[in-house]
């Protein structure tokens, strides 16, 4: 094992990626030969050892990826967590079943994972084309949480978002959303830029701040509507924290929190509002 490591390592993969693809290369294959195939490719090609293998896995579950959806990060399992923390241990837990929206659900990890995590849940997942909800909602099938999740096309600048915000009354919206800067992109490692899908990690327009999905996602929740008290939860970018800051308190939201990553970065930023004007956190919070 050691030695494939350090043949992954000697050919520029990050020595932590490098000892995690071996360890999925053993749970998956018994054949050595089979595995030093596609470590071979894998040095070739730069392609992730998930879309080799055509499968990820995320928190307890494994998933079908393909090259339109990103490959599931931890960090994500983060924001999944610490948003079903806050769900269950706030004092205002819906006495309803409860609502939510996932914004981008690419390959569905979080819908997923919201739907085995939490008890007569429902949502809704959406994202831009039908290729990614199609892939989307054969995971939800494969994971037995079909019917918990219904998957819509959906571009979040849009007016069938507002619609869909409009026919809802949402307990969770939660979205890790394209935060990467169109000038950041060729920095990414190789993997990335040359496999993962740009319309995942920028987005499906120019995006030179990092900001605009935040922006849009901002605009929609402080519009008014009959809503009541909800949580967002978002994935965000460190480096964009202060410009993230500055836009939540020009919008009135004012009630935020932000949780580090398992490298002590900002990584998820959770909003609970009673309404926007209270900007108020529940006990629990």
């Amino acid at each position: 094992m050691e030695e494939l490591i350090e043949k992954l390592i000697s050919a520029g993969i990050e020595p932590q990626e490098a000892k995690k693809e071996i360890s999925i290369l053993l749970m998956e294959l018994k054949d050595s030969e089979q595995i030093k195939k596609i470590i071979s490719e894998r040095i070739k090609t730069r392609i992730p050892i998930q879309y080799i293998l055509g499968k990820a896995y995320f928190m307890d579950f494994e998933v079908k990826v393909d090259k339109n959806v990103l490959i599931p990060r931890p960090e994500t399992e983060i924001l999944v967590e610490e948003t079903v923390r806050r769900l269950i241990n706030s004092r205002d837990m819906p006495r309803h079943v409860p609502t939510a929206l996932d914004i981008g659900t690419g390959s569905g990890i979080i819908a997923i994972a919201l739907a085995r995590l939490i008890p007569d849940i429902k949502i809704i997942a959406i994202d831009v084309n039908e290729d990614i909800i199609n892939l989307a909602r054969e995971n939800a099938e494969k994971n037995n949480v079909s019917e918990k999740i219904k998957f819509e096309v959906c571009d979040v600048f849009s007016n069938g978002m507002e619609e869909i915000l409009n026919r809802n009354n949402f307990d969770l919206i939660i979205s890790n959303p394209p935060y990467v800067k169109s000038s950041e992109m060729k920095k990414l490692r190789p993997e990335v830029v040359l496999h993962e899908p740009k319309i995942a990690l920028v987005g499906s327009k120019e995006n030179n701040s990092g900001l605009i999905y935040y922006e849009r996602i901002f605009e929609l929740i402080t519009a008014p509507r009959n809503d009541n008290k909800r949580l967002i939860a978002l994935e965000i970018d460190p480096s964009l924290v202060n410009d993230l800051i500055k836009l939540l308190k020009s919008k009135g939201l004012n009630s935020f929190e932000i949780v580090k990553d398992y490298s002590k970065l900002d990584r998820c930023l959770f909003i609970f509002e009673r309404s926007v004007k209270s900007g108020s956190l529940l006990p629990g919070y």
